[in-house]
């Protein structure tokens, strides 16, 4: 009954055919990113004003920071809009498959799907499109969370921390029943967005929720002014290196990455 769940509501996210055949056999796998793959973004535009203006044209259009959500953040729980866009960008670093430091990995990577993302340069910074999928939508649910639930900024970036799964399934027990209500919670559960689908656990991920939780904060208050004020290099997965599952960090280290 619960896999049924999941398949139904995910169904409902308008997902594409290939990530409908893939969940078919496996729930919403983990989408990773290679900076150093990508060239870290060298030679891209920077895509800072025009996300600056994508998000004002929502204001002036007199959306609300919830409706601003749904139009980049809602829809599936892989690929929310905001990433769809990103990843289709014509500056988009592709990743060299030749250079991944997940290469030899069980990761997905077909012509159905794919789990490596591209990277976009965004105030200087290269981050993977995943980072706007997080700001955009776990950013909404640690708003969710913090500020609509009441329930403050610290249990909403523990929410995050068990969806990466950051900490043993343990540390989070008290919290779990709650974090399960969430939309993420609900559809991956715990480390569904790290430790228990690919074994990278991303603190970049992480960073890029709490940037998406202080915007929407400054968007219901009317103090949006530039994507600029939220994204730094904490959301660069080379600087804010990842933590791994046991045999992934063996088979990043063994591929010269970090």
């Amino acid at each position: 009954m619960k896999t049924r769940t999941t398949l139904i509501e995910l169904l409902r996210s308008s997902l594409m055919l290939p990530a409908l055949l893939l969940l078919a056999t496996f729930r919403a796998p983990a989408l990773e990113v290679d900076c150093r793959a990508c060239n870290y973004c060298r030679d891209k535009r920077d895509l800072k004003d025009e996300l600056t203006a994508r998000i004002l044209h929502h204001i002036a259009g007199g959306k609300s920071a919830a409706q601003i959500a749904e139009l980049e953040g809602g829809g599936s729980i892989i690929r929310p809009p905001i990433e769809v866009w990103a990843d289709a960008h014509p500056e988009a670093a592709r990743p060299d498959r030749r250079l991944l430091k997940y290469r030899g990995s069980k990761l997905p990577d077909t012509f159905l799907f794919s789990a490596y993302e591209p990277c976009v340069k965004v105030c200087g910074v290269c981050l993977g499109t995943d980072k706007l999928g997080h700001m955009f939508q776990q950013g909404w649910e640690y708003y969710r969370i913090a500020v609509l639930d009441g329930k403050g900024d610290a249990l909403a970036t523990r929410y995050g921390e068990w969806l990466e799964g950051k900490e043993t399934r343990e540390k989070y027990v008290s919290d779990e029943k709650y974090f399960r209500r969430q939309r993420s919670g609900r559809l991956l559960g715990y480390g569904g967005f790290g430790r228990t689908m690919s074994g990278v656990i991303s603190n970049a991920d992480l960073a890029a929720n709490l940037a998406g939780l202080q915007m929407y904060k400054d968007i219901a208050r009317g103090k949006f002014e530039s994507i600029a004020n939220y994204v730094s290099e904490q959301l660069c997965e080379e600087v804010n290196c990842n933590e791994y599952t046991p045999e992934m960090k063996r088979l990043v280290e063994r591929n010269g990455g970090r």
